[in-house]
């Protein structure tokens, strides 16, 4: 058989180039970085890295007895009958938790025998720690905000926050669980909104999500009390969740606090009215003074100011301003729930047991829905931070994980996100803290406010999917 007229050509691999290589090196490299599509990559490295640094820690560096000895001494007292507050107390100081604290202090009670075995205790807490980062990771990847790989790193770089968890077994680290594990919980609900569409599909889902999210807060704020620092928040996602009915809303809110008083029911149902009246002014004592020798946020203002009420009134009606501009200017703003404020409120008032929501509101949306979700709920804490009366360095564990993501949606490039963190790392692991260090902190707070009242995060995502498309 003759031959055609055209020879067939094998391919071959190109020749090896250095210049080749490079360029590839650095494309992976910068990919590791920034580029969103690699961050389901990293994940699973990044747990089992922190996973193996936690054991390190455990093992080579001494645990510091700050509370945990007095949460056992507490816990003792109470096993043995004692549910009089002011005569419940350890060496750092009488009980100033509510009751969910006492359940799961309790069980950590029992795991390391009180202070025998606190290996275990910290085994727990590393766990604890990798369940929360994992948690995060999820929240992070349902805001479909094509989160960059080094916001990924930088949520497992805090050296204090390792400490606070494995080092000091502090009851925040719980509070913190189970606050974002409320967040996830309502980023689900509105991904299941977005799927149901206007035409309100999948509402006994939703319905189950919302209350769940409700749940986990209550058990947070059971917990520790700072977590009511979300519940403004979580009011305007939940009635955003809730087609904008204020009835289904109250009715999810009941459930959170028919659920708050179960987790407390021990001190308040159980027990005489002097047990009850103690138990709701400790364990929810709003005006507890705080000692300024362990403040790490208010150092530059000196003790006298620090102290003062006058001090205390202004954090707390700069609180409410704050909170309430971001409510009607910016969360409630024409562009994200399709309609006037005027018409909004009316609505509300007029209509409460009907669904009143605009289809144009942001929770319908498929690119922003999950992203509103989470910038609302860190928001609505990290606003609460910034003007909290003391920060005591386990307290960074309230809103660490939230900083990444409300640095990225300042809109400020990656070089000043990554300056800023680190500026905030160092004001954390300055020991004790110095009028300087709490000035550069509240500064980076402040900055992280402001910027996010000025930004708009979705403008962020939409820019980002269309990068992407191109």
């Amino acid at each position: 058989m003759a031959p055609s007229g055209k020879e067939e050509t094998s391919s071959s691999p190109p020749p090896f180039s250095w210049s080749e290589l490079a360029k590839d090196a650095v494309w992976s490299m910068k990919s590791l970085v920034i580029n969103p599509e690699f961050c389901r990559i990293v994940v699973f490295p990044l747990l089992i890295a922190e996973s193996i640094a936690m054991e390190v820690i455990i093992l080579n560096v001494p645990y510091t007895e700050i509370d945990y000895s007095t949460y056992m001494q507490q816990i003792d007292l109470i096993e043995k009958g004692e549910l009089h507050y002011s005569q419940v107390a350890g060496d750092t100081g009488p009980i100033v938790y509510p009751g969910g604290y006492v359940w799961i202090y309790s069980w950590m009670k029992f795991l390391t025998n009180g202070i025998e075995n606190l290996r275990l205790g910290q085994e727990a807490f590393r766990i604890l720690y990798l369940a929360t980062l994992l948690l995060v990771f999820v929240a992070y990847f349902l805001t479909g905000a094509h989160i960059r790989p080094y916001l990924l790193y930088l949520l497992v770089l805090s050296k204090r926050l390792h400490s606070i968890y494995v080092l000091r077994l502090f009851n925040d680290c719980f509070a913190t669980f189970f606050s974002v594990a409320a967040v996830v919980a309502l980023q689900v609900a509105a991904r299941v909104k977005v799927s149901g569409g206007f035409t309100s599909k999948n509402s006994r889902w939703l319905i189950v999500l919302c209350l769940l999210a409700a749940d986990l807060l209550a058990v947070a704020i059971s917990v520790k009390m700072n977590a009511l620092l979300y519940l403004p928040g979580f009011l305007v996602v939940v009635y955003f969740l809730c087609n904008e009915n204020l009835l289904k809303t109250a009715l999810v809110s009941l459930f959170g606090f028919l659920v708050e008083l179960g987790m407390n029911s021990k001190f308040l149902f159980d027990s005489d009215l002097q047990v009850r009246t103690e138990f709701i002014s400790n364990a929810f004592d709003f005006g507890r003074q705080f000692l300024f020798e362990w403040s790490v946020n208010w150092k530059f203002l000196g003790p006298q100011l620090f102290s003062s009420r006058v001090f205390h009134t202004a954090l707390l009606i700069l609180h409410v301003i704050v909170l309430l501009a971001f409510l009607f200017c910016r969360w409630l703003s024409k562009s994200l729930i399709g309609k006037s404020l005027s018409q909004f409120i009316r609505d509300a008032i007029t209509k409460p047991h009907q669904d009143t929501i605009c289809q144009d509101n942001v929770i319908f949306s498929p690119d922003n829905s999950t992203n509103f979700v989470l910038w609302v709920m860190t928001l609505s804490n990290f606003i609460g931070v910034l003007f909290s009366r003391s920060l005591h360095y386990q307290f960074l564990c309230w809103y660490s994980y939230s900083l990444p993501y409300l640095l990225y949606t300042t809109g400020l490039p990656m070089v000043v996100i990554t300056a800023l963190f680190a500026a905030h790392e160092w004001c954390w692991d300055v020991y004790p803290s110095t009028p300087v260090s709490s000035a550069v902190l509240v500064s980076i707070l402040l900055i992280v406010v402001v910027a996010n009242y000025l930004s708009n995060p979705f403008r962020i995502v939409r820019q980002d999917t269309k990068s992407k498309e191109e």
